[in-house]
């Protein structure tokens, strides 16, 4: 091989450059699409549980400040309502028996 520099403009070396340009960024953006795809729909998944609980949450101060009633309820509200309060009573159950075992061990070292 011959230390020679590759001339870059030929008409040969230009359309080779066009074409492997052209072919290249289409794999390349092909990638990206699927990409922006998928994190555009773990977005909305997000986003529709988020508006979900929003929605649960948004019902149960309703029902807590007496704006509507039980019997106003559909049956798939209110089975969604009796989940809601419970995930809420062991929530409620689970951050007092921190505090409990928080005084027990200030008591623990107080002695």
């Amino acid at each position: 091989m011959k230390n020679e520099l590759i001339q870059t403009d030929g008409v040969w070396y230009k359309i080779k450059r066009f074409f492997k340009n052209l072919f290249s960024k289409k794999k390349e953006s092909n990638v990206n699409q699927v990409e922006v795809f998928e994190n555009k729909e773990v977005n909305n998944n997000l986003k529709e549980k988020f508006e979900i609980e929003n929605n649960k949450k948004e019902l149960a101060d309703k029902l807590l400040c007496g704006e509507i009633l039980t019997c106003e309820l559909n049956e798939k509200e209110t089975d969604d309502m009796l989940e809601y309060f419970k995930n809420d009573i062991n929530n409620i159950d689970t951050e007092l028996e921190k505090i409990k075992k928080h005084i027990l061990f200030m008591k623990q070292e107080l002695s």
